[in-house]
């Protein structure tokens, strides 16, 4: 059983309203939790693909790809509050009227700080000190950081655009499914591809490149830089594209066909 896309918009409403709505303390707890699952999910990766030979080349990727997305999805499954996510419902929900804009800033912002967290704790202390992250995969670690940071600001924005159309197509699928298997699948194939493709999440470079500035691979200023411009084009990705357009497209599209017909 699952959702029709007419109703997933429906869905998407509600349950950005309801996230709206938390208290500061189920934002902050469910924000660190979701950093933590994401960064988690990137320690795994690194791992993954640490040791694997250059002559592998894009086989190296996809192995990656493979085992990163057990972080959204397990984010999905317990709780947790993902700003790139938020960026698509909560934004569904203020398009619907349903939230006033201060309350979709106040979780934009509060989620963002508290994703940093979650990640940046995992980079500190489950990365670095717990020397996870050493070794055989410093090199790995210090080369998946500087490839995000390699892009210009231009690139970053577009290939963080280009990100959570992927990462918030994975949420909507999430969403529609009913059963535990399809939720998993549902989140799994576009969490996937927007690795494989390379594209950027900003909650994903958060613990990437710190681990990229402990490991003294990347500067504060390229942190700063990426983090910036990335979240920049997620938002668009997530708030602008998809739930902007299925907004438009199952809400006033289909509200001014109902005025034409009566």
């Amino acid at each position: 059983m699952s959702l029709s896309p007419k109703e997933l918009v429906d869905e998407a409403i509600k349950r950005g309203k309801a996230k709206a709505e938390y208290s500061f303390l189920t934002t902050a707890t469910l924000g660190i939790m979701a950093g933590v699952f994401i960064a988690l999910a990137g320690v795994a990766m690194i791992r993954t693909m640490g040791t694997m030979p250059a002559a592998w080349g894009t086989l190296t990727n996809l192995i990656g790809a493979l085992m990163f997305p057990f972080g959204l999805i397990c984010l999905l499954l317990v709780g947790g509050e993902l700003v790139t996510g938020n960026m698509f419902v909560v934004t569904m929900a203020l398009y619907a009227k349903e939230i006033r804009f201060k309350q979709w800033l106040r979780n934009m912002v509060l989620v963002t700080i508290f994703n940093f967290v979650g990640a940046i704790a995992v980079a500190i202390f489950f990365g670095y000190y717990s020397k996870t992250l050493d070794g055989a995969f410093l090199d790995r670690t210090i080369a998946v950081a500087q490839g995000r940071t390699v892009d210009a600001p231009l690139q970053a924005f577009l290939s963080g655009i280009a990100c959570n159309i992927l990462v918030c197509t994975g949420v909507y699928m999430n969403m529609a499914s009913k059963d535990f298997i399809g939720k998993i699948v549902g989140t799994f194939l576009p969490v996937a591809g927007f690795v494989i493709a390379g594209y950027q999440h900003v909650v994903a470079n958060m613990f990437l490149v710190m681990a990229g500035v402990l490991a003294g691979g990347v500067t504060w200023a390229e942190f700063a830089s990426n983090l910036t411009f990335v979240w920049l084009g997620n938002l668009v990705g997530g708030g602008v594209i998809l739930a902007g357009f299925y907004f438009l497209a199952f809400k006033v599209g289909m509200r001014e066909r109902a005025r034409l017909v009566k």
